[in-house]
């Protein structure tokens, strides 16, 4: 029997607390882009295959291991290089996104951020992305996933952006820590993001995660698990549903609680009751 070749198929999704950042996932075997420009960046993976496309003209061979980075307004295409095509990965951040990640290095505000556009074969940033955009699929959180895309594209400016940026030092902010860290206990029922606590103690951000982690000991989303885990964990004690506790946690499913609870604890939210029974 003929083995059935692969179709063009593709999904995306995304974050609105993120200026609508979206993610797509995609299968490409015909379909070829013909010339286009977008008003958002394009910065793409290619998981498995080989792609071909053309950038301002140049073109380019695409395979796992390399970053497709593209700046807003410029011409470009995308077909597949062979005749199973390509998976692809890719996140479109919007020109404000970009610029508000910019504002974590020393420059003037509304700064946008200019590649040299094409492809670079960077493995820690293809591997970093490719994490990134697995976990968009299934977010543990909104602390989580903002945490690592900050860190991702502060990175991506760091190394690649035309004009070299400066970050600045921040040597110690010990109470600013304090203080998202006594937030975090105190609404850790919350869906809470990077930029509500970057916006509490009027630090940036990739700083602020930075040094919570270096004070701290974990980053922010981590310690926020610990808080939800240690609630859900009295609350099942006091004999509340397993849903309940999801809810009153702030996770975003039973399921999610589930994993998390096996992961800290050692068993399933279910098991731990039985074995409260037992006992």
């Amino acid at each position: 029997m003929p083995q059935q070749q692969p179709v063009d198929q593709g999904i995306t999704w995304q974050f609105p607390h993120l200026d609508d950042l979206r993610f797509m996932r995609a299968v490409y075997v015909q379909h070829a882009f013909k010339p286009h420009a977008h008003d958002y960046f394009v910065l793409g993976i290619i998981e498995d295959g080989v792609q071909s496309f053309t950038h301002e003209r140049e073109r380019f061979i695409t395979t796992p291991g390399k970053l497709i980075i593209i700046n807003p307004g410029e011409i470009h295409t995308g077909e597949a290089a062979i005749k199973d095509g390509f998976v692809y990965r890719s996140l479109y951040p919007t020109a404000d996104l970009m610029k508000r990640i910019a504002g974590e290095f020393k420059v003037k505000s509304n700064d946008l951020p200019h590649f040299p556009g094409g492809t670079v074969q960077d493995d820690r940033l293809f591997r970093w992305m490719r994490h990134l955009h697995h976990l968009s699929e299934y977010p543990a959180s909104s602390l989580e996933i903002e945490e690592r895309l900050t860190a991702f594209l502060v990175e991506l400016i760091n190394r690649y952006a035309v004009r070299q940026l400066i970050l600045p030092e921040y040597q110690s902010a010990h109470q600013a820590v304090l203080q998202v860290r006594d937030y975090l206990e105190a609404h850790y029922d919350q869906n809470v993001t990077l930029s509500d606590l970057a916006n509490l103690v009027y630090i940036t951000p990739y700083h602020l995660a930075r040094l919570f982690s270096q004070q701290i000991g974990i980053p922010p989303h981590k310690y926020l698990e610990n808080v939800r885990i240690r609630h859900a964990e009295r609350l099942l004690q006091a004999g509340i549903s397993i849903a309940d506790v999801a809810y009153a946690t702030g996770f975003s499913s039973q399921s999610h609680l589930t994993r998390t609870f096996k992961r800290f604890i050692g068993t399933t939210p279910g098991e731990f009751l039985q074995q409260r029974k037992i006992v």
